[in-house]
């Protein structure tokens, strides 16, 4: 166990020798010097993916709403935040696929992750469900493309759902830049988990950083 466990803290990181150990929800786990070397690598190739998705900067004190309302005024982008689809599996609050429509029917996610590792877990949740509701749920991904055809008539179906692009927008604590160092490892599992579980249904993977 690393000195200093750090038991009022929600998460921490420690280097102690050849292991690394993160602190997580009042436990505390360990990893090995060769797996993190593998993480490192494998999140490098994951974030230096390239994108055609451009966004704007996401300034200090404006919330999530008003961000996606600026990047919905660039041409080619449609606004989908907050518009759920609702079916007989996806009551009360519903289902929201994603908060952006990209040029090229990307699926886009948009999240400020400015206390910890929590905001991050929600939106790579948020994309395996989207995903798996667009593949395997026949009312969601009829309503959905409906309303796709309303504000995208340019767009088909299989340019949006054939090899769907799911990009996961993030702007980090005072805008820092996302990297193997800056994300928290928590963070960086979760990240390759919802890599692996959407290539496997098919789609593929972006992150955009947002600068503040």
């Amino acid at each position: 166990m690393p000195s200093g466990t750090g038991t009022a803290a929600s998460r921490a990181e420690v280097l102690s020798g050849a292991a690394h150990h993160f602190y997580w929800q009042g436990s505390w786990y360990e990893i090995g010097a060769e797996f993190v070397e593998a993480l490192k690598r494998d999140i490098t190739e994951v974030l230096h993916r390239p994108h055609k998705v451009t966004l704007p900067v996401w300034p200090k004190g404006k919330d999530e709403g008003w961000f996606n309302e600026e990047a919905d005024r660039q041409p080619g982008y449609d606004l989908f935040d907050k518009k759920t689809v609702r079916t007989k599996t996806f009551r009360g609050g519903g289902l929201e696929i994603c908060d952006l429509l990209g040029p090229e029917g990307q699926l886009i996610m948009v999240k400020k992750a400015d206390s910890g590792s929590s905001g991050l877990s929600h939106l790579f949740a948020q994309a395996r469900t989207a995903i798996e509701a667009l593949r395997y749920d026949v009312e969601v991904r009829e309503q959905f493309l409906a309303r796709v055809a309303e504000l995208r008539p340019d767009l088909r179906p299989e340019d949006i759902l054939a090899t769907p692009t799911v990009v996961l927008a993030i702007r980090l604590k005072y805008g820092v830049p996302i990297t193997a160092e800056s994300l928290f490892a928590f963070s960086q599992v979760s990240l390759l988990q919802t890599d692996v579980a959407l290539q496997g249904m098919g789609a593929k993977v972006e992150v955009v950083p947002i600068h503040a």
